[in-house]
Order: structure tokens, then sequence, then C-alpha cells
């Protein structure tokens, strides 16, 4: 049953949940039974649990964009904002699948940007990639997808244009073609090449090989040195974190 309020009470609400959920973040996450302690926001008992429930994502979503939009890295608060998504069920809403990587790896990134190790366990056995002696993995991305680039062709030789008009020029006509996007593939980093497995088929970039890194909101784009190469997309679910991880696996070796 859906219950009117008026706008004001329904601010209330909403000022009441940022106070709450911001004394949880700074707290450490203490308060373990959170989902009960934030009723003291909901405007009646007659207002509807669901509107309630879509009210606290909608809060939490703010607060948690905020997080991972600071340019400041901060551990505390990205755990704290997770640990209140599971307590409050938040998890099984719609929530946007970057914004929760992006939580997740914070903890990382912080190691990362500390020249600390990672720490995390990886299900890839090494043994697939025929690693070099001196080469170890440094993470691995599980289904992911990669876009192909195919070459720039020339959609006719010369074309002749504005003759009609006495201003005759000559200019190349370009047309992209289609990329091709392989799903559901490993994206493996070492710190000396990245692995991309899909569907039996390995395809290794060695650092050295590597032109330019390009950081997305997804993912990064990758442009080999190699003679007539076209970039390579990863998408990762984590542009900022990827590319943190390629600089830091890359200046293993230095």
């Amino acid at each position: 049953m859906l219950h009117k309020i008026s706008l004001p009470t329904y601010l209330d609400a909403q000022n009441c949940l940022r106070e709450q959920i911001r004394l949880y973040v700074g707290n450490n996450g203490s308060d373990s039974e959170i989902a009960e302690t934030i009723q003291v926001c909901k405007p009646s008992e007659k207002y509807s649990n669901q509107l309630f429930e879509e009210l606290i994502f909608k809060v939490w979503t703010e607060e948690a964009n905020k997080c991972v939009k600071r340019s400041s890295i901060e551990v505390n608060v990205a755990n704290n904002l997770l640990t209140f998504a599971e307590n409050c069920n938040i998890k099984n809403k719609k929530v946007e699948q970057y914004l929760l990587k992006r939580l997740e790896n914070i903890k990382y990134l912080d190691r990362l940007q500390k020249n600390q190790a990672i720490g995390k366990d990886f299900s890839i056995d090494p043994a697939k990639l025929a690693l070099s002696e001196s080469e170890k993995i440094i993470w691995q991305f599980e289904d992911i997808s990669k876009i192909e680039q195919e070459r720039y062709s020339q959609e006719k030789p010369w074309v002749l244009l504005r003759a009609v008009l006495n201003n005759a020029m000559l200019r190349s006509r370009y047309k992209e073609l289609a990329t091709r996007t392989e799903d559901a593939g490993e994206l493996i980093i070492t710190n000396l090449a990245l692995y991309y497995l899909n569907n039996n088929k390995t395809k290794e970039t060695k650092f050295s090989d590597i032109y330019s890194v390009t950081p997305m909101k997804y993912g990064v784009r990758i442009q080999a040195n190699t003679s007539g190469a076209t970039p390579d997309t990863y998408t990762t679910g984590d542009g900022r974190f990827t590319y943190a991880l390629l600089q830091y696996s890359r200046n293993l070796n230095d």
C-alpha cells in the first residue's frame, strides 16, 4: 500500500538516512543492527516498506558515488558502505555493477599506490599460461569482454569532389569498420605481460610491445606498437583500478 506524505516529511526522512549512513560509515560500521536502527527515519508506520527501501537505496547510492569520485582513497569508507549494503540488502537491488566494483577495488587500489603486495589469491593455474621463470601473476579479471577495433579501410581510393563547382580537390574518404566483441573472457596481468583467454585461445601482449594505455570508465584501451596493430579495449568494470594495476605491474621490472 502506498502512503502519501508531504514533501517536507519526505526530505526529513531523506536527511535522517543521510545522517545515519554517514554515522555508520564514520564509526567503522560497528552497528551490526543498522537495518533496524535506520527505521527511526521512516516517515510513519503506514509508510510503504517498499518506498522506504527505495529511499534507503537512493541515499546509499549517493554516498557510494561520492566515495568513488573522491581523488583521495578512503578504504574504511568503502568497506563500511559495502557492509551497509550487505546488512540492508542493497546488493540484491539493481545496484550499478560499476559502483560495486569500484568500492570493492578501493582497498587494492590503496595498496597499489603504496607499492604494497596486493594480497589476493587467484583461481588461474599458472601452468595454463606457460609463464617464464621470472613471471608472476598480479591480477585476474574474470568474465570480461574484449572489443577489437578493425582497421580503417578506404571506402573509395580517390574521389573527385566539387569538380562541377570549379573547386576540384582530391580527398581520401575513410569508413570505420564494425568492431568485434569477444565476451566472457579472462584477462590475466603479470609483471611482464597481459594474457586474454577466450574460447581456449590465448592472446599475449607483452608490456614491451605496448605503445599506450588509455583509461576509460569501464576499462582500458591498449594500443600495441607493432606494425598494423589495432587497439584492444578490455571492459574490466573499473578503468581507474585497471590502469593503476597496469602501471604498478609494469613498474615491478624497473
